[in-house]
């Protein structure tokens, strides 16, 4: 099958297409509007005759035409395609064609359904026919109600024809879609000659005279026309070459990050992040900007014609794209500004791993610039193997230095200098050359697999991987550094504010942990946009057709159909978005109403806590409802729902039920809530989790205790932190009765008072309690910004308040207790008993009758000699 015969048919099928689309609209807007139903004249007595049983469909002629027309155009489209399976370009343009019948065939139906609707109308004012065996209408409305049934008889057919019409676009749309891919396979998958076989370099040797002998007659051809324009491209060189090298000098010096932050605080990794994005442009900036000025140049002297305004092109895409990616490499890896570098490298592999993704970044886009130039001069078969087998090999050879190339850590937040300074051997442990195998090894696959299929003669397969190997590490490089970015500007620091969290605070009062949320449902937002607008860019990387895409993006977007179900992911993002924003204008709503409007009219605090509840409930639901609503779900399927569960829950649901509403009473009420200090009988500590179910308490023995949510409801809760994190905390003392109390209580004001963390309003309070058995009872009350510090400063209180005593000589007494001992005679006889028998034993000899001594008795009853 020859080209021109494969082109000859494709403009026959442009011809009808065309045609066909031209005919459509004309004949849309010439399209006759029925007639409204008006009563005829009454005609003769003897034409009172019933109509003829069938009536000819009263189509208009320009519609029929123009349906016959789409009609016959899908059918050569049918029947072209068939020629056209070789043809990558004509198949991208005839699915093109067959879209553009897509849409007329549609717009067409849509245009004609108001018309048989109208129609249809006014054939029901007319009444149902009359029966067999009734009466006979009237000639008059026999006639009208014949035409009206034959015109919406056309009309419906036509409604028919193009949805016919729209069925088999759709059809030869996924023909060529299937065709396209096969095509694409086959390309790829095409083994030319081998570059191990002496046949290739045959050819080669054969035919790079010719090549030369057309190079050199098109290079004399475009110098013929330079040689008038010699002074004008002198001009453009010069103004090229001073644009480069006065931009390079500008980014140069803006970019220079060697003595920026090269002291403590280095700067952190979002710092780091962001400098790339102003790093990287600057130093592209200079190439790019010499590369186009120069093509311009050259393009208004008219010196672009053809073949070269293709390889010119060629030239600067391969000058941008260098410039570009190498730009990039340069930013991350900083190879001469250790304190900006994104990756923990060493100074010397990453010299090493900056100067060999250059050099792979440089073979790519010399190969493809040499394509392309290969196909505007038409160089043969041989020499385009050659080259792809060179570049491939190239590329194989420089990914493997990458790969041997060990990846040795450097030193975590140390300065330029103390890198330098550290020993060699002893400063990071031996890494090996494989590490880490879960990067390198799908690499050396890759590598390996490249010269594989090169050496095969699969060039064309081994172009397409080192090519997608490239461009999805650009996109994967780039996606990583705007998801960075996303989380420098989400994510605040701690040590630091920015404009953003601070007009939320100020203008809609939100705390800390509103905030944190709004920045991850931010953060989330965005990561999911940067996925879904990277995953195209890959699609289109590894072979996908755009219009495939867009197709398949356009139908999980805007509608997938399950059975009778249509699910529309764009709907339903869009109904969370809504849900979020009526909630957020919701809460407020609740703070005007709680800190201005009923503020002032000074209600009391129970029904103004009370009206502001029942707000946020009923704007939380009706943000659910509306959001439900959009997303494109039935709310009635919801009471059938709510009606099937409700008889679930009679029968033995109840106690989960229960749970799972007081669950969500206490999430919306919020009697208690995360980091609450509560007490329940008697055990206490803080809540850490809230679920639907149960709460989760941790105790201060670091014990997790779950407590069912209905009885957090239903029982009783000490909350020490239920409005805030205030609490009033007491130290007993006591003093010996020979105290003075006034000055027993200055001394613990004085104590509170030298606390720094003990709050000045209230003011800490002394009182002198009662009178205790041994001692003076007096307690000290202060109150705390922050229960959790209440042991700490208990016991700070408890050293002051010792040392003070001790200091102005009050005494702290001990429990005094009187002990009253009856017949103290007899209890030294049974002393003195016991130590005569100890002392016999540690003499080798008892005595069961012996009596004790004057002496020892005297002597606490112990023998004469032995001290007490």
């Amino acid at each position: 099958m020859s080209q021109r015969f494969l082109r000859r048919q494709l403009c026959q099928l442009l011809t009808a297409l065309l045609l066909a689309i031209a005919a459509v609209a004309p004949a849309l807007a010439q399209a006759p509007q029925p007639a409204p139903s008006q009563p005829a004249p009454a005609p003769p007595a003897e034409a009172s005759q019933p109509p003829p049983a069938a009536a000819k469909p009263a189509l208009p002629a320009d519609v029929t035409k123009a349906i016959d027309k789409l009609s016959s155009a899908i059918e050569s489209a049918e029947k072209n395609i068939q020629h056209l399976t070789e043809l990558e370009e004509e198949l991208g343009r005839l699915r093109v064609d067959v879209e553009s019948i897509l849409t007329e065939s549609t717009d067409t139906a849509e245009a004609l359904r108001p018309q048989l609707a109208a129609v249809r109308s006014q054939i029901e004012k007319l009444g149902p026919a009359p029966a067999k065996d009734g009466p006979a209408e009237s000639a008059a409305i026999a006639a009208e109600r014949a035409r009206l049934t034959g015109l919406a008889s056309g009309l419906d057919g036509a409604i028919k024809s193009t949805e016919l019409t729209w069925v088999r676009a759709r059809q030869l749309i996924e023909k060529i879609t299937v065709l396209r891919h096969s095509l694409f396979t086959k390309n790829l998958m095409e083994r030319l000659p081998s570059p191990l076989l002496p046949g290739l370099w045959r050819d080669l040797l054969y035919e790079s005279p010719a090549v030369g002998h057309r190079l050199t007659y098109l290079g004399e051809d475009w110098l013929h026309w330079a040689e008038n324009k010699e002074l004008q491209i002198g001009l453009l060189v010069a103004g090229a070459l001073l644009l480069f090298g006065l931009l390079k000098y500008a980014a140069a010096r803006l970019t220079d990050r060697r003595r920026v932050r090269t002291a403590p605080p280095l700067p952190s990794f979002f710092e780091r992040a962001m400098s790339v994005a102003w790093v990287a442009p600057l130093r592209a900036l200079p190439a790019v900007a010499a590369a186009v000025l120069l093509y311009g140049g050259l393009d208004a002297l008219d010196l672009l014609f053809p073949p070269w305004a293709r390889a010119a092109a060629a030239v600067v895409k391969a000058i941008i794209v260098y410039s570009a990616v190498s730009s990039l490499i340069f930013a991350v890896l900083a190879p001469r500004s250790p304190q900006w570098r994104l990756v923990a490298l060493a100074d010397a592999p990453t010299r090493r791993v900056g100067w060999l993704l250059c050099a792979i970044t440089a073979i790519y886009a010399i190969d493809a610039a040499l394509t392309e130039i290969s196909r505007a001069f038409f160089v043969p078969l041989a020499i385009s193997v050659v080259q792809s087998f060179a570049a491939s090999t190239g590329f194989a050879a420089l990914l493997i230095g990458l790969l041997l190339t060990p990846f040795t850590p450097r030193l975590a937040l140390a300065p330029p200098a103390a890198e330098a300074a550290a020993p060699g051997p002893e400063a990071t442990p031996p890494l090996s050359r494989h590490a880490p195998r879960w990067l390198k090894l799908p690499l050396w696959l890759i590598a390996l697999g490249i010269l594989a299929f090169a050496l095969l003669g699969y060039v064309a397969m081994a172009r397409f991987i080192a090519q997608q190997l490239v461009m999805t590490g650009i996109v994967v490089v780039v996606g990583w550094l705007l998801y960075l970015a996303i989380r420098a500007i989400t994510r605040e620091p701690q040590h630091r504010g920015y404009p953003v969290g601070e007009m939320l605070e100020a203008r809609f009062g939100l705390d800390a942990p509103r905030r944190n949320q709004l920045a991850r449902l931010t953060e989330i937002a965005l990561t999911f946009a940067l996925i879904i607008c990277a995953i195209p860019v890959l699609m289109l990387q590894w072979g996908f057709a755009g219009a495939d895409i867009r197709d398949w993006f356009k139908s999980l977007f805007f509608g997938i159909e399950i059975g009778q179900f249509r699910i529309s992911l764009a709907r339903i993002l869009l109904g969370i978005v809504l849900f979020i924003a009526l909630l957020f204008a919701t809460r407020l709503l609740q703070r005007w109403l709680r800190e201005k409007a009923l503020q002032q009219t000074r209600m009391d605090p129970g029904i103004v806590n009370s009206i502001d509840t029942v707000v946020g409930y009923v704007g939380t639901a009706l943000a659910a409802l509306l959001a439900v609503s959009y997303a494109g779900l039935d709310i009635t399927n919801l009471a059938i729902v709510a009606g099937a569960l409700s008889v679930g829950i009679g029968f033995g649901l109840q106690s989960i039920v229960n749970n799972f509403v007081s669950g969500l009473i206490l999430l919306v009420e919020r009697p208690i809530k995360v980091g609450d200090r509560i007490v329940i009988g008697d055990q206490q500590g803080l809540v850490r989790r809230i679920s639907v179910r149960a709460t989760e308490i941790e105790t201060f023995d670091r014990a997790s205790l779950i407590v069912p949510n209905s009885e957090l409801i239903t029982g009783r809760v000490l909350n020490w932190t239920h409005r805030d994190s205030l609490a009033a905390v007491n130290v007993k003392i006591g003093v010996g009765y020979n105290s003075d109390p006034e000055r027993v209580i200055a001394i613990l004001k004085a104590c509170a008072d030298a606390h720094p963390q003990v709050l000045r309003t209230p003011a800490p309070g002394a009182a002198f309690e009662e009178f205790g058995d041994s001692a003076l009872q007096f307690n000290l009350r202060v109150s705390l910004p922050d229960i959790n510090k209440a042991p700490a400063v208990q016991s700070d209180l408890r050293i002051a308040i010792l040392k003070a005593l001790r200091e102005a000589g009050i005494e702290i007494p001990f429990n005094q207790i009187d002990v009253n001992l009856r017949d103290l005679d007899a209890v030294k006889r049974y002393l003195a008993q016991y130590l005569l028998e100890r002392a016999a034993e540690r003499a080798g000899t008892t005595s069961d009758t012996a009596e004790p001594s004057a002496a020892a008795v005297g002597n606490g009853g112990k023998p004469a000699g032995e001290s007490s």
